[in-house]
């Protein structure tokens, strides 16, 4: 919680902080943002956003390798910060390449495949892989009220994007009828999608700004006296005195480990949600209500992110039982969204205002339900053990590695959904 005794040195680290997290996942999410006009001139069409999650859930090799050294190396301290300068600048060059090369194409295996793009794509996720559990281990060496600006951080980079892509312009469309002096019985409509206000290289060149933007702030946390006597202490101490707080407050009791498990257990569920299927059903669920539900929830979702924040800072810690409540609510939830998914294009109450309503909660309520408990298991393991964020990083990038497993076996595998084309009518 944002503590109301803070100096002006306190505020300028939060805010640094926050801009640090920008270049976890902006990039990627970016990408996907981005996807509606970098289809329209690739040959791989709307497939491509399965091959670029796919692509992008290969990059967890990075973490995991994180993840083994932490293990290998367990009596040793990770020293965290020049992993963050490396993952930094590897996103910053990749992210450069994409505003020159997003559209090039190789011919390989019998047709043209947009190489360059996927193995840029696979560059910037090992950058955003790696980052989530690397970041997160870097928030102990700061107070622990500090750590919501993860999560702000981390709001951003869906947000953000998404402004670029109103700005741009991005995923407008209008329904025009593909013959003249038809019949109406044989008369159909097509998407014709408007010009975009500027390329999908200059919005490449915003995002590579605010990766030059993380990365300045990254150099003044490090090398500048901006964190001194953060919380009253010294922000380069060890992790374990970083828990004290200028203001007295009772002892927080140790987790048992059998909590502690089921909380990372949380992390991991929560985050295969949010972070691997959502996306990936985003279309089947809400293109049948029409482009502008679709439009609506795509652009709103990330908003529910910066709620979760917000209501973070006014109560980081809940009791355990309405912990397990909340996500007990958001995955009943989350399960009419699987439904609706599943009977897509027939999907129910369509072409009605209380479906086009009813569908737009059901989507955007797993953000908040599922989301605000994954930043409460947050609070609770880093008051555990200086390890603490370092394990719910792993675990978060573990359950987005799950998710995006699962939703692409779905869709491209067992072709579990059917998705319903812009402006085409469906007769159910």
């Amino acid at each position: 919680m944002l503590n109301k005794q803070w100096k002006l040195n306190d505020y300028l680290t939060y805010i640094l902080l926050t801009l640090i997290f920008l270049s976890a996942w902006t990039d990627i999410n970016g990408i996907f943002t981005e996807l509606p006009q970098i289809i329209l001139t690739q040959p791989e069409g709307w497939r491509l956003g399965s091959h670029l999650g796919f692509v992008a859930s290969l990059s967890n090799i990075a973490p995991l390798a994180l993840v083994f050294c932490k293990c290998v190396c367990r009596n040793r301290p990770l020293n965290i910060i020049p992993i963050n300068y490396i993952v930094i600048f590897i996103g910053m060059i990749s992210c450069l390449l994409l505003v020159f090369l997003w559209s090039n194409t190789t011919y390989l295996f019998h047709q043209k495949r947009s190489v360059a793009l996927l193995i840029l794509t696979f560059f910037l996720a090992l950058l955003d892989c790696t980052s989530m559990v690397s970041f997160s281990h870097y928030m102990t060496r700061f107070p622990a009220e500090f750590t919501s600006a993860l999560f702000l951080g981390e709001s951003l980079t869906m947000i953000i994007p998404s402004l670029l892509a109103i700005l741009q312009g991005n995923g407008r469309l209008t329904c025009v009828s593909s013959t003249n002096f038809n019949t109406i019985s044989n008369a159909s409509t097509v998407a014709i999608y408007e010009t975009a206000r500027f390329s999908v290289s200059v919005y490449f060149f915003c995002i590579f700004l605010l990766l030059c933007v993380s990365c300045t702030a990254f150099v003044l946390l490090q090398c500048t006296n901006v964190t001194k006597n953060v919380g009253n202490q010294d922000a380069t101490v060890e992790p374990m005195m970083t828990e004290v707080h200028p203001i007295p407050e009772p002892p927080l009791r140790k987790l048992s480990p059998k909590f502690y498990i089921l909380l990372l257990i949380g992390a991991l569920y929560t985050s295969s949600i949010l972070y691997g299927i959502v996306f990936s059903i985003s279309a089947y669920v809400l293109m049948p209500y029409g482009h502008r539900i679709f439009y609506l929830g795509t652009i709103l979702s990330p908003w529910m992110f910066a709620l979760v924040w917000f209501l973070g800072t006014i109560k980081p810690l809940i009791a355990k039982r309405y912990l397990l409540i909340l996500i007990i609510v958001g995955s009943i939830i989350f399960s009419f969204d699987l439904i609706i998914a599943v009977k897509s294009p027939c999907v129910p109450l369509m072409n009605t205002s209380v479906g086009s309503v009813l569908v737009l909660v059901i989507w955007l309520s797993p953000y908040i339900f599922l989301g605000y408990p994954r930043l409460v298991i947050a609070n609770y393991v880093r008051t555990h053990s200086p390890n603490g964020m370092f394990w719910f990083g792993a675990q978060v990038q573990l359950g987005a590695l799950i998710g995006s497993v699962l939703s692409y076996l779905a869709v491209e595998t067992f072709s579990l959904f059917k998705e319903q084309i812009p402006c085409q009518r469906v007769q159910c």
